[in-house]
């Protein structure tokens, strides 16, 4: 979400004081307004640090007590308008002109975003002038040659400074030449694996993971998600074992405690099929493996999420499920004689299981023709409700149950099952798949897509 021309800088006064922060700005264009301060916390969330009002000049400061933690921040002002900049320095000033904020931002006693700025109005100039129309193919490869040229002696000149690590991160890794040969369609192959390997082995060369800096940037978050989704195959153990190979490069205590959290939040409860895993694997290894590295409800909660999600992975054996059918007889899970077995799990209050009962019903055909039954789970603890449901949609050639018991002593009604914390129900319906033996093959599976998941399973047999 970076605007091109939203910088920043001049020194407006000169008493500093070590240990705290001074920020001056002056904003041509900006009268008796709020402005913000705000770092970078991922591309997606800004953590807000201070709050001024300018003055009719559009004059403002931003000054505390305690140290500003470094990173890339925004200035927000005039509702739409941002501008970056580094946070190395404790203590400068800048001015612009909101009418053309690139040009006319400038600093004081700021290096950092002075080489900042200067980066990217050069880098504005060349773009420019190579996305000119009818510009003639030979000046476009002579402006793309100037581009490579004045990065790599930007670099050289201000390798030094943060603002340098910044930008490198956001580069891509340059793929060397491939050097074989490209006689036929097998060659072509082995150069695009090669490229794709390459690519990614050196995905995260540009990115320091030892600076605690990269998290207060939107660099870092990007980086992660484009990784795991595009260049990581999406199953647990190509996830785990990615992972494991990322957090090894990943020293700083700032850095890896983001990571971890970004990719566990990821898979905790991802869509697709079976990556819950990686999340076990995360939350067990490094949540419950390194727990200096968190709060203490954090680890608890980590540890309750396993407890819960671990016994529901695929290829686990369905948990006991206590249901009465509607003669009060007991349903025995493991007992049910089909070759799959389709767990929906519902409440008849809820309208979207109200909706996606009528498609589940719409298969009755095509999974008898596949030995598939459906064994409906309510949650709620109404019969009288329930019996309506299964009267209003039809459900007699199904196996119904519900979670109520009777006491033989007491004769009161008595509920065995916690379908939240036993079979992860956080809203409904749930949908599991089991195989013949009672054992997890599908979960949260869309009632739409049950019928392309089932023909999945059955090529798969073959």
């Amino acid at each position: 979400m970076k605007v091109l021309g939203s910088f920043l800088f001049i020194l407006l006064f000169s008493t500093f004081s070590f240990g705290q922060y001074d920020i001056q700005g002056k904003i041509k264009g900006l009268s008796k307004s709020e402005v913000y301060l705000a770092h970078y916390f991922g591309y997606n969330q800004q953590v807000i640090k201070d709050t001024v009002v300018a003055n009719e000049d559009g004059e403002f400061r931003f000054k505390g007590t305690d140290q500003l933690p470094k990173g890339l921040y925004l200035i927000s002002f005039l509702k739409s308008k941002f501008i970056d900049l580094v946070v190395e320095e404790p203590n400068f000033s800048f001015s612009l002109d909101t009418t053309n904020i690139l040009q006319s931002i400038s600093f004081q006693n700021s290096p950092e975003n002075s080489a900042f700025y200067a980066f990217q109005k050069r880098m504005n100039e060349l773009y420019t002038a190579i996305n000119q129309p009818n510009l003639a193919p030979a000046r476009k490869q002579s402006l793309i040659a100037e581009v490579q040229q004045f990065q790599k002696q930007w670099k050289s000149s201000n390798s030094h400074l943060f603002v340098s690590k910044l930008i490198e991160s956001s580069f891509d890794p340059e793929i060397p030449v491939f050097n074989g040969s490209l006689k036929d369609k097998a060659d072509t192959t082995k150069m695009q694996l090669f490229q794709y390997n390459y690519y990614k082995k050196h995905y995260f060369d540009g990115m320091d993971l030892t600076d605690e800096r990269m998290v207060r940037t939107p660099f870092l978050q990007r980086k992660l998600e484009r990784f795991f989704k595009d260049l990581v195959v999406q199953e647990s153990d190509s996830i785990a074992r990615e992972a494991d190979i990322l957090l090894a490069k990943a020293k700083d205590t700032e850095v890896r405690r983001y990571i971890i959290y970004k990719i566990a939040s990821t898979y905790e409860n991802n869509p697709i099929l079976g990556t819950d895993g990686a999340f076990v694997h995360i939350a067990e290894k490094y949540y419950i493996g390194e727990p200096a590295l968190w709060d203490t409800s954090t680890v608890r909660r980590m540890k309750e999420r396993i407890a819960i999600i671990k016994p529901l992975l695929l290829g686990k054996q369905f948990p006991a499920m206590y249901l009465t059918d509607v003669n009060t007889k007991e349903i025995k899970v493991g007992e049910l004689p089909f070759k799959y077995t389709v767990v929906f799990i519902y409440d008849p209050d809820c309208s979207h299981c109200k909706q996606e009962t009528p498609k589940l019903v719409a298969l009755q055909e095509y999974f008898k023709s596949k030995n598939v039954g459906v064994l409906a789970a309510c949650i709620g603890r109404d019969k009288g409700a329930w019996k309506k449901f299964l009267t209003e949609f039809k459900l007699n050639s199904w196996v119904n149950g519900i979670d109520i018991h009777i006491n033989p002593i007491s004769n009161k009604e008595e509920y065995y099952t916690d379908f939240r914390n036993r079979f992860d129900v956080y809203s409904t319906p749930m949908v599991y798949v089991l195989d013949a033996q009672k054992k997890i093959v599908g979960k949260r599976i869309p009632v739409e897509n049950l019928k392309d998941f089932i023909q999945y399973l059955e090529t798969r047999r073959k």
